[in-house]
């Protein structure tokens, strides 16, 4: 996934009461925000597909992930200027 430099959109899901409360408790454990969480948890995600799909050895499969949490990273501090 790769951004422009600015390119930022604003994302808005309505859920269950118990899925919001449950994904907060999640977060909480964590100790980041729902919104940390939830990245994590689709960068995760993204790369467990990615390594699924292909026959990648050790060393490409950390580098990718390396990049993904890289890119979380900057959407993140990106975020927190707003």
């Amino acid at each position: 996934m790769s951004h422009s430099k600015h390119e930022i959109v604003r994302l808005s899901l309505d859920i269950p009461a118990e899925q919001h409360t449950h994904l907060k408790m999640r977060a909480t454990q964590k100790g980041v925000s729902m919104r940390e969480y939830i990245l994590e948890s689709l960068a995760a995600r993204e790369a467990c597909e990615e390594e699924s799909s292909m026959d990648v050895d050790n060393a490409t499969f950390r580098k990718a992930l390396k990049k993904i949490l890289k890119e979380r990273y900057q959407l993140a501090k990106n975020l927190s200027k707003r």
